[in-house]
């Protein structure tokens, strides 16, 4: 044993080697996890028709140009992220992240809450408090 090599050390040295361990192990359980979720041919169809529409972001609608001009890439390989290591699919993922997850699971999500209009100077105050005047 070194001199450097304090119990102190040799204590981090042994938890910085559990805690890599561990992480190795949950990125093995997650990746088991994934395998057998395949999309279905549904979900597949609705993202389809989704990156053709309007709704789907710049980066998307590119996305499913290039699946379409058969550019050795699927849709499957993009939604069971065989294909991450691409720019495009990763900008296209993340622009179009919650709408792809409703498309997936069937759901949608609910709207946003209405928003108030925003006051101005010459608003009267809606709620009275013993300082508001």
């Amino acid at each position: 044993m070194s001199a450097w090599r304090t119990p102190d050390v040799l204590a981090a040295e042994d938890f910085l080697k559990n805690a890599v361990a561990e992480a190795d192990r949950a990125m093995r359980t997650a990746q088991q996890g994934l395998k057998g979720k395949e999309p279905s041919t549904e979900d597949i169809r609705r993202v389809m028709q989704f990156a053709k529409s309007s709704e789907a972001s710049p980066a998307m609608r590119q996305l499913a140009d290039r699946i379409a001009r058969g550019a050795g890439l699927s849709w499957r390989q993009v939604l069971t992220g065989e294909a991450a290591h691409d720019p495009l699919v990763r900008q296209a993922l993340d622009a179009d992240r919650v709408r792809l997850d409703e498309l997936i699971k069937g759901e949608t999500a609910p709207p946003p809450p209405p928003r108030r209009p925003a006051r101005t100077d010459d608003d009267e105050p809606v709620q009275f408090t013993e300082d508001a005047w």
